[in-house]
């Protein structure tokens, strides 16, 4: 008993076929998982085709052990080629911001609320203060809070 007897198409055929759904499929569930499945059909059918593995038995160890294969052996160096040397967030060292930095208010600040935003950096942060601080206001940066900036109103001399 092999492939083609259970498909009524060859095997090697079948297993190609096989092969080129689970790349397919790759590309809308990607994890660099299903891809290397396909590739052991892809061999799968190479060896059906030359007369290596010839029965369904045979083959199924083919798809098995090259599968596995590839992916213990390949799935870190090809994930580093397509998808580069990221870091998950958990990698990222902590940024710093400049305690003591004067920055304006583009969002009005709510005392214990988190909404309000100023502008450091060229860009808007979400902001904390224990006091009510309208847009147009300056405030110093006196420290964060993961990503929200902790900040007091700068008195006016």
């Amino acid at each position: 008993m092999d492939l083609s007897s259970l498909l009524s198409i060859p095997g090697e055929l079948a297993w190609a076929i096989v092969g080129i759904i689970f790349v397919f499929i790759e590309f809308f569930i990607p994890g660099l998982v299903i891809a290397f499945f396909g590739v052991g059909a892809l061999i799968t059918a190479l060896t059906t085709w030359i007369g290596i593995s010839p029965t369904l038995p045979w083959q199924l160890l083919v798809f098995i052990i090259s599968s596995i294969l590839l992916l213990v052996l390949l799935r870190r160096y090809v994930k580093r080629v397509f998808f580069g040397g990221t870091k998950s967030g958990m990698d990222v060292p902590n940024f710093t911001v400049d305690i003591g930095k004067i920055v304006p208010v583009v969002e009005f600040i709510q005392p214990g609320e988190v909404g309000g935003r100023v502008k450091y950096q060229g860009a808007l942060w979400l902001a904390r203060a224990d006091e009510p601080i309208p847009p147009g206001e300056s405030v110093k940066i006196i420290g964060r809070d993961n990503i929200t900036l902790l900040v007091k109103k700068v008195e006016k001399i």
